[in-house]
């Protein structure tokens, strides 16, 4: 049968990915379990890590070339993230999100030249750590609902009142992406709009910093801030102002692939932990591998992260190749959920196969399974992302 032409994605590697993927792996090599559990301990910064990233031009690979970066897109980026997570950087989606997509994809997608020709280089370089400041104590997923409210005084600047949750990384980020309501809800006709995006300096006086205590084990910290008239100006408005939600989900969506494909990269680092110790652990004469209660939790596992890819790996080229916003969101959100639902899943696998000895940090999957449970909480949680798929992708009503 002769080939067909086609705009279809194929599965083919490329030599392009082929080449990202061994670059991720020379980087990944340099950082064992013992690195990264100081980092997750906050014992060190994973400076080192971020510079091999950024000497690699990972940091830039969303960044069109006129500007100093990479050219490439979505689909590139999360190949990195999720090669970096399948040889033990399990870590490293969290600070990709926060710095590559909340910082570079949106000054691309949204920001002036001269926003993008002050900071991208920096970001690129490794140099500018960046974060984003959007959930509130009382809005969480209802972010229209944010009462965070930043009020133009008429000479060009805005000064800014109100509260965020769960910021990770804020304690050492150069720069905020901060989401404010520019007009009331009761002034708008849609409750989506009046919202504006914002460049901010999160060392300002007028933003206190307090830091939450997580159980879980992150790169990043987590804080509560409060803004007490930060000072904000017209030169700070990252798009257009009263439409930050909608220029948002572009941010929001590429947040979602990353974190699929950082989720589907700790999956399957923990499947082969959970086959090299089947392989190797032997109970009454022979590998516990060779018993089907152990081979097909494990096969299933397997299985699963494979089928989440191909969801990620379809929603990134659409997304890069201009496809219908509406179907674009649809896919990220279901790649989303099965891909952190996946990863968790196989975290526990690999701590079941393990047995007591999973508990052990020295084994490192209990740190992977704590880590991977926030997958499904944030971004996003695995419920919002079903009622998204049942409201967009299904047409059924409303549930929230």
């Amino acid at each position: 049968m002769a080939k067909a032409e086609t705009n279809n994605p194929g599965f083919v590697e490329t030599e392009e990915l082929s080449l990202i993927k061994q670059t991720a792996r020379e980087v990944a090599e340099g950082y064992d379990d013992e690195y990264w559990r100081e980092v997750t301990d906050g014992e060190r910064r994973p400076t080192e890590f971020w510079q091999d990233c950024a000497d690699a031009g990972f940091l830039g690979v969303t960044v069109p070339e006129k500007y100093g970066g990479e050219g490439m897109g979505v689909v590139e980026l999360t190949t990195i993230v999720e090669e970096l997570g399948a040889h033990g950087c399990t870590s490293a989606n969290m600070l990709f999100v926060v710095n590559v997509v909340f910082g570079a994809v949106t000054l691309v997608e949204h920001g002036t030249e001269e926003q993008r020709d002050e900071l991208l280089g920096p970001l690129m370089d490794g140099d500018l750590r960046f974060c984003m400041a959007l959930t509130e104590p009382n809005a969480g997923h209802n972010a229209p609902n944010l009462d965070t409210f930043a009020e133009d005084q008429g000479d060009g600047t805005f000064r800014v009142n109100g509260s965020k949750q769960w910021i990770s990384g804020v304690d050492h980020a150069d720069r905020m992406l901060l989401v404010a309501r520019t007009t009331p809800k009761d002034q708008v006709e849609r409750r989506t709009e009046g919202i504006t995006l914002f460049l901010a300096d999160p060392s300002d006086p007028n933003i206190e910093l307090r830091e939450l205590d997580v159980g879980i084990p992150t790169p990043e910290n987590q804080f509560e801030l409060s803004f007490d008239d930060y000072v904000a100006t017209e030169d700070d408005i990252i798009g257009t102002r009263d439409q930050g939600l909608y220029q948002l989900f572009d941010t929001v969506n590429p947040e979602r692939l990353v974190g699929a494909a950082g989720a589907i990269g700790t999956g399957r680092n923990a499947i082969q932990r959970a086959v090299d110790y089947a392989k190797e652990r032997e109970v009454f004469g022979q590998p516990i591998g060779g018993h089907q209660a152990i081979q097909h939790p494990i096969a299933e596992s397997h299985s699963q992260l494979e089928a989440a890819k191909l969801l990620v790996q379809k929603a990134a080229w659409m997304m890069d190749h201009g496809d219908d916003p509406a179907r674009v969101a649809e896919l990220s959100n279901m790649a989303k959920l099965r891909a952190t639902e996946a990863g968790h899943e196989a975290t526990d696998v690999a701590l079941q196969t393990h047995g007591g000895n999973g508990f052990s940090r020295d084994y490192h999957v209990v740190e992977m399974w704590k880590g991977s449970r926030l997958g499904r909480v944030a971004p996003g949680s695995s419920e919002m992302m079903r009622n998204h798929i049942a409201e967009h992708a299904l047409g059924l009503p409303r549930s929230y």
